[in-house]
């Protein structure tokens, strides 16, 4: 792979005004450029790599991984940025590792991010760079594994899947949403910097049920960490957890992996996995997509203008809840069967399904109001 770093500073002065002159993409295929904070319209200065197929010739559009970098990294996006390069994504880039997709590597100067610079970001990057909304990843480490958090809590309708690493932040009532993304973390038993526990409680908070995901996980004596790495698995249908020796991807939409060693450094070892990277280009956000064998309702049609409508197989009382992007109920109603619901009434957008069964089952479709 061919690598360079090129820093771009491209600004045109006159006596009455100052304009940014670059224009993204700013590297070439296979490189990986270093684009500073106010060389572009972007809101942070970041690393830009560009797959080796990449062109702007064709109509293609490209995977973009989102990397969030750590404490140790924070910077101005100016002359700190080369600190980005130390870990992750980015360290394997200049090692010489070519990726199936872009890669975006902001830098800021406290480590976080919150969901509304996630959000500013994806704005620029989907601007001006030729990204396949439906794959759309982020990632991170340490405080980068917050910083990814905060991206999925606001705006997971966005995000194809994500890899949070030992990252800090606690949740705040994900599981109608986080539920329906694919999300595979990973942390050290023995972290002292971040301690597991932190995701320990986002990944309770998404499967939201009373076990803990640590009820599944094979102590070692005294509460001390298995004899080996185990991934603990959620299941979406029956809510329940699972565990299994090694580092395993989920098996649904959420698998926990815990490293019984290596304190604060979880991302040598998951960045260096090309497992980790074959499930995560594999994921697809398709806001379309219905497994009806999968679930035990359907909803048709969606996207929908004036009404969908909800079938189910059996004949037991059932509660339909629909929430928007927000998190806000907007509707709740009680049914059996078969229920038609009019959205005339609903702006355009992403909406949630959420059936509630007798057996105090739960399973949520994405739909579409258009």
């Amino acid at each position: 792979m061919k690598t360079t770093i090129t820093l771009i500073a491209c600004f045109i002065a006159s006596c009455f005004f100052n304009t940014v002159n670059a224009q993204a993409p700013f590297g070439n295929a296979g490189e990986h450029t270093a684009v500073p904070l106010g060389s572009s319209a972007s809101p942070f200065g970041y690393y830009e790599y560009l797959p080796t197929d990449f062109s702007t010739a064709t109509s293609n559009t490209y995977p973009l991984v989102l990397f969030y970098h750590g404490f140790g990294e924070r910077g101005n996006g100016t002359t700190d940025l080369s600190d980005i390069l130390l870990f992750g994504p980015p360290k394997l880039i200049q090692q010489g590792e070519d990726f199936e997709a872009i890669i975006i590597s902001p830098q800021n100067t406290d480590a976080n991010y919150s969901a509304t610079d996630f959000l500013n970001l994806y704005n620029y990057l989907t601007t001006n760079y030729p990204i396949d909304l439906n794959r759309v990843y982020v990632t991170g480490l340490s405080s980068g594994g917050a910083s990814t958090w905060r991206a999925l809590q606001g705006h997971f309708d966005k995000i194809a899947a994500a890899v949070p690493v030992c990252g800090t932040d606690i949740l705040n009532d994900p599981s109608v949403f986080l539920q329906q993304t694919p999300v595979w973390t990973l942390h050290s038993f023995d972290d002292t910097v971040i301690d597991v526990s932190d995701t320990i409680s986002n990944v309770n908070d998404i499967a939201n049920i009373s076990n803990s995901v640590m009820t599944v996980y094979p102590y070692g004596s005294g509460n001390s960490a298995a004899d080996g790495e185990y991934s603990m698995q959620f299941n979406t249908t029956t809510n329940t957890w699972s565990a299994a020796a090694g580092v395993n991807e989920p098996s649904d939409n959420l698998s926990f992996t815990i490293y019984n060693n290596g304190g604060h450094d979880s991302w040598t070892r998951t960045y260096n996995n090309q497992d980790v990277w074959d499930w995560l280009f594999a994921q697809n956000l398709n806001t379309l997509s219905i497994t009806v064998e999968n679930t035990f309702f359907k909803l048709y049609p969606n996207p929908a203008s004036n009404a969908f409508t909800i079938e189910t197989r059996s004949d037991t009382q059932k509660q339909l809840d629909i929430y928007s992007t927000s998190g806000r109920k907007i509707y709740s109603h009680l049914f059996s069967n078969t229920l038609t619901v009019d959205t005339s009434r609903y702006n355009s957008g992403i909406y949630f399904a959420k059936i509630i069964g007798s057996n105090k089952r739960e399973k949520v479709i994405k739909f579409i109001v258009k």
